[in-house]
C-alpha cells in the first residue's frame, strides 16, 4: 500500500501538541481564581506532558526523515547544524527578550547569569523554583531539543549505520547513568544539568528515530484511516485513565511509559495515513501546525493579557471552559500571526544569508 498524506497529518498533530501545552498553562488561571478545584492541576500537567512527548517523538522522526541520505558528509553535518540553529534560536531569543522585559517590570529583578544560560540553552535551577526553567519557562524543552540536535549533527559525520548506532548508544548510556545515580523510583524533577540532560525523557527522541527508520525498511507498515481522530481518541483515553486513577505529579515512571507509548502511536498513525487529501478541519490544523513553534513560545504572554481582560468580566461570565477554548483559539491565532510576520520572513532571510555562495578570497581570485 502506498502511504500518503504524511506531512500534513504530522503538522496537524503538531498543532494539537501545541494546543495541549496552551491548555496546560491556560487551566492554571481559573484554578488560581478558584473557578476550578486544585485537583485540576493534574489534568493541566498531563495535557502539557503529552504535548511535549508528541513534540519530542516528532523531532526524532523528522531528523531521520530529513537527513537519511546525508550521513557521512561533514559539510552536510555543518549545514544541518546551521539550519537547526536558525530554526530555533532567533525566535527563541526574541521571545526571551520579551519575557525578560515582562519579568523585570513585574519583579524589578534581573540576573545576567540566568539570561546567558537561557540564551545558550543551559538548564539551571533558580532559587525557590521547583524545576529547571529558563526565562521563557516552556523553553526547558528546547534545552533537550538543542542537545539532541547537537548529538544528531555529530552522528551525521559518520556513515549512516555507525552514526545511527552511535546516537542510540549515547542516548541509552545517558539514561543508564541517570538510573544509576538518580534512581527513578520515586521519580523527581532534575535539579542539576547532568540530571536534566540524562533524564529518561530523551528516549522519546530515539523512539521517533525508530519511526523514521521504519519508513526506509522493508517491514510492512499499517496505515490507519482518520489518523487525527484516532490520535485524539488515544490521548483522551490515556488522559482519562490518568485522572480516573488519581494520577499526580511528579509523573511516575509507569505513567511516563504509558504516555510515551501513546505519543509514539499517535506519531506513527499520522505518519502512515490512509487518506491522501486532508479534510477542512485537518487543513486548519495543518496551518496551525506550521505556526506551532511560534504558538509554543509566545502563548504565555498572550494568556497573561487574555486573563487580565477576562478578569474584568463579571464573575458569573468567567466560565473556565469558555476561557480554555478562547485561550487555545487566541494563542493559535496570535502564534500564526507571529509566524507570518516574524518567524518565517526572519528565518528565510537568515537561511539565505547563511547558505549564499561565499566569494573566494581576493588572493585566490588573482591566482585563478
Amino acid at each position: 500500500m502506498r502511504v500518503t498524506g504524511k506531512i500534513h497529518h504530522l503538522q496537524a498533530l503538531r498543532a494539537i501538541a501545541a494546543s495541549l501545552v496552551v491548555a496546560d498553562h491556560a487551566l492554571e488561571y481559573p484554578i488560581r481564581r478558584q473557578l476550578l478545584g486544585e485537583h485540576n492541576y493534574a489534568l493541566a500537567w498531563i495535557l502539557g506532558w503529552v504535548g511535549v512527548a508528541v513534540f519530542f517523538v516528532i523531532s526524532g522522526l523528522i531528523m531521520v526523515r530529513s537527513s537519511y541520505d546525508t550521513f557521512g558528509d561533514i559539510q552536510q553535518a555543518r549545514r544541518f547544524a546551521v539550519r537547526r540553529i536558525l530554526r530555533v534560536v532567533p525566535l527563541y531569543w526574541l521571545a526571551t527578550s520579551a519575557f525578560l522585559v515582562v519579568s523585570v517590570v513585574r519583579t524589578n529583578a534581573f540576573n545576567p547569569v540566568d539570561l546567558v544560560k537561557s540564551l545558550l540553552f543551559v538548564p539551571y535551577l533558580s532559587p525557590g523554583a521547583s524545576g529547571m526553567r529558563p526565562i521563557v519557562g516552556q523553553g526547558w524543552t528546547l534545552n533537550y531539543e538543542m542537545m539532541f540536535y547537537m548529538l544528531f549533527a555529530l552522528s551525521l559525520t559518520l556513515r549512516r549505520g555507525l552514526g545511527l548506532a552511535w546516537i542510540f548508544v549515547v542516548l541509552a548510556a545517558l539514561v543508564v547513568c541517570h538510573v544509576i545515580f538518580w534512581p527513578p523510583f520515586p521519580y523527581s524533577d532534575p535539579v542539576t544539568p547532568a540530571q536534566f540532560w540524562s533524564d529518561p525523557i530523551i528516549l522519546l527522541f530515539a523512539l521517533g528515530m525508530v519511526i523514521g527508520l521504519l519508513e526506509h525498511s522493508a517491514l510492512r507498515r499499517y496505515a490507519v484511516p482518520h489518523p487525527i481522530a484516532c490520535s485524539l481518541i488515544l490521548m483522551v483515553a490515556c488522559g482519562g485513565a490518568f485522572i480516573a486513577l488519581g494520577g499526580a505529579f511528579p509523573l511516575p515512571v509507569s505513567w511516563q511509559i504509558l504516555f510515551a507509548a501513546m505519543a509514539v502511536c499517535t506519531v506513527y498513525i499520522c505518519t502512515n495515513a490512509v487518506t491522501a487529501a486532508p479534510g477542512r478541519v485537518e487543513q486548519v490544523l495543518e496551518t496551525a501546525g506550521d505556526a506551532s513553534y511560534s504558538t509554543y513560545l509566545i502563548h504565555p504572554l498572550v494568556l497573561m493579557v487574555f486573563a487580565t481582560v477576562w478578569g474584568l468580566l463579571p464573575r458569573s461570565m468567567q466560565h473556565p471552559v469558555a476561557f480554555l477554548i478562547g485561550s487555545i483559539l487566541l494563542c493559535n491565532l496570535v502564534g500564526y500571526l507571529v509566524h507570518l510576520s516574524i518567524e518565517r520572513p526572519l528565518g528565510e532571510k537568515l537561511r539565505h544569508f547563511a547558505e549564499r555562495p561565499r566569494d573566494l578570497p581576493k588572493r585566490a581570485r588573482l591566482l585563478a
